[in-house]
């Protein structure tokens, strides 16, 4: 598995995004199937990673925040290492408490010489499968690319600012344009990287006999993206190539969650109790019963000011309760980045900024958004009559979701 941090479902060329150049995941997603609407369960990274390595939503596996999950929750390490498989964490772990992730070999981001060199992460790779040897192998390599600060270790600056097409969900500005571009950069250095890792599985015999998972854990570091439930921030890249894997498209609802039971499947582990479902049936063309939805979360993990919120993502209606509406959003992309500043120095002069970016800090108790005709979640329908059953029936559906899965904020909700 290549996790990615901080990166958007769209940001690759296979999503069709064409400001980046990923060749590398391009093709893997051509081998094998592409994901189109693929959720993490949180749209940052501590949970969301608790949740991809226990199969379990936050409120159940007891990361609401940058904290540990609970001691009673089985892990990937725990369930894979006791089938035999050899398990190898190299890159960023971020989860606790460390000895519920007994990964057989682990190398820590911040214990590598360099966290983006495509180098490094070979060298560590070539390591481990010389320590497997014959055993059956669940490496997870944990990529700090394309992670702020989109300028550390030089990435090479090939993407030209002024030449691409800044999304309508931000405010067009240099400042915005530049770092941008820089994300894209470190886009196009991971999948460099990517590229390096595969040659050197096929170098070790397995560029056959291994299913190849890319994904994310949220989405990129800009408004409207990372720490929020929009599009940006939890629907997340999800490539899966590999033996027996039919070629092409997936339109299924599918979340990060399905990732732990479908490592447990393939290893022909005993299956646990999980919120996900194993995506062996659909890789392998199987008729399934698909989702009619799926929930993300926004919970207690900006360090500073809690502002919870829960989405619920339908075939092509989305309803979001923000939780704590009068409550100005805390993120690591208010201030601090060039993002951000150069929208608020052109908000004094442009109405439309400085609503766009109200918007942002301050949101409704309900929003409501049509991702078929409004995939970007520009304009928001819950005020709007015509949807008033749409609204009711998706709030009534997060609703139950809520209390089946035991989540806290439900006693806010109904006071």
């Amino acid at each position: 598995m290549l996790l990615a941090d901080d990166m958007g479902g769209r940001d690759l060329g296979c999503y069709g995004q064409r400001d980046v150049s990923t060749p590398v995941l391009d093709a893997l997603a051509a081998s094998g199937a592409l994901f189109e609407r693929a959720y993490t369960a949180v749209g940052v990274c501590q949970p969301s990673r608790s949740s991809v390595y226990t199969g379990l939503y936050p409120t159940r596996h007891g990361a609401l925040g940058f904290g540990p999950i609970r001691t009673d929750v089985a892990t990937w390490p725990e369930l894979l290492n006791a089938r035999g498989v050899a398990t190898a964490m190299i890159g960023k772990l971020d989860v606790d408490p460390l000895e519920k992730f007994p990964f057989e070999t682990l190398v820590k981001a911040n214990e590598m010489s360099s966290r983006r060199d495509a180098a490094v992460w070979d060298g560590h790779l070539r390591e481990f499968l010389n320590r497997a040897g014959q055993r059956p192998f669940a490496a997870v390599l944990a990529l700090v690319d394309p992670h702020r600060p989109f300028d550390e270790d030089d990435a090479p600056r090939v993407t030209d600012p002024a030449r691409i097409a800044v999304p309508p969900s931000l405010w067009d500005t240099p400042g915005t344009r530049r770092e941008l571009a820089r994300y894209y950069d470190c886009i196009a250095r991971l999948d460099a990287t990517v590229g390096r890792l595969l040659a050197t599985l096929r170098d070790f015999g397995h560029g056959d006999d291994t299913l190849v998972v890319f994904t994310a854990d949220n989405g990129p570091s800009f408004p409207f993206a990372k720490s929020t439930l929009y599009e940006a921030g939890v629907r997340m890249p999800l490539v899966v190539s590999g033996p027996g894997v039919v070629r092409g498209p997936r339109r299924e609802l599918v979340g990060l969650v399905d990732l732990l039971p479908t490592a447990l499947e393939l290893f022909g582990a005993p299956a646990v109790p999980c919120d996900g479902g194993s995506l062996l049936p659909l890789l392998h063309g199987e008729s399934i019963t698909p989702r009619s939805s799926i929930v993300t979360m926004q919970t207690d993990n900006n360090r500073e000011q809690s502002r919870p919120a829960r989405a619920l993502h339908g075939e092509r209606f989305k309803y979001i309760r923000n939780f704590g509406p009068d409550m100005a959003t805390v993120s690591n992309v208010v201030g601090h980045t060039e993002t951000w500043e150069s929208g608020k120095e052109l908000a004094r002069v442009d109405a439309a900024t400085a609503g766009r970016m109200r918007s942002y800090l301050y949101r409704p108790q309900e929003e409501l958004y049509d991702l078929e005709r409004d995939p970007l979640e520009l304009v928001e329908l819950s005020g709007n009559d015509e949807f008033a059953s749409v609204r009711e029936r998706m709030r009534d559906e997060l609703r139950a979701w809520m209390g089946s899965h035991q989540d806290p904020l439900l006693a806010e909700w109904n006071a």
